[in-house]
């Protein structure tokens, strides 16, 4: 993805014209959420995604999307304005569980990891605004993808695992009543206990890893005004049993995610 400014200018055929534009307030500012296809700004190199800068010379930053909205509207005759193209400064991954059915009928599970973005795309747009270097962004994708994305993917892995596991147990082999207390229960719950364990400590090393990989990047960016924080993902979780009218959610650690410090 490039990163580029653009200032078009188009002439408004009356005061209260229409110039088919939508905004919306982010952290970034004003960013262009959509452009009318019918629209005079439809054959400029505008686009949905781009932060605004100004409008006829007027600087948009802190301005709310209603009050540059109306900018536009009092405009008369030409109507300048000006953007860039915003690049996303979160570094995510997805970590995803596929299945494939083989000849004989059986499901084969992987889990995945895959990085959401390639570390050769353009500098994020904040990043480049508070003059972070090139090479620092590089280190903090490195930074993610080595150190936070193999705890994330073992997690993953473990709890697929103990999906299977719990399936089988409440569907064919838990005991009735429920478990019957250590030294007299099932190898099978004391397996399933195990894997509980197993993957509260898991998710004690994501977690523990999240807020290491955090401080250390918050470090490299700390000159530069931009705090980072957890990225966190909404998960739908297994329903072990038909009785279980509605399945749990959890929250996944899914990579970091960055805001500019308002001065």
């Amino acid at each position: 993805m490039s990163h580029y400014t653009a200032t078009i200018t188009i002439t408004k055929q009356s005061k209260n014209q229409s110039i088919g534009i939508g905004l919306k307030e982010t952290d970034a500012g004003l960013t262009i959420s959509s452009i009318n296809s019918e629209g005079p700004l439809s054959q400029t190199c505008l686009k949905p995604g781009m932060k605004l800068l100004a409008i006829n010379n007027i600087e948009v930053s802190g301005l709310s999307s209603r009050e540059a909205v109306q900018i536009m509207k009092d405009a008369e005759g030409k109507l300048a304005l000006s953007a860039v193209d915003f690049v996303p400064a979160n570094i995510t991954f997805q970590v995803a569980v596929t299945r494939v059915r083989k000849d004989n009928g059986q499901i084969n599970e992987r889990v995945l990891a895959t990085m959401k973005r390639d570390i050769n795309n353009a500098t994020p747009t904040i990043f480049m605004e508070a003059g972070v270097p090139s090479n620092t962004f590089s280190k903090i994708y490195t930074l993610i993808e080595s150190e936070l994305l193999p705890p994330a993917m073992a997690l993953r892995s473990h709890e697929t695992t103990y999906d299977k596991e719990m399936q089988s147990y409440t569907g064919k082999q838990m005991v009735k009543g429920g478990i019957i207390g250590f030294g007299t229960e099932s190898n099978h719950e004391k397996k399933v206990l195990q894997m509980v364990k197993q993957g509260a400590q898991l998710q004690r090393n994501v977690d523990l890893k999240a807020g290491q990989v955090k401080d250390q990047i918050n470090a490299m960016l700390a000159r530069y005004n931009i705090m980072a924080t957890v990225a966190l993902e909404s998960r739908r979780l297994v329903k072990y049993s038909s009785k279980q009218k509605q399945a749990n959610t959890a929250l996944d650690v899914v990579g970091i995610q960055f805001f500019p410090i308002p001065m």
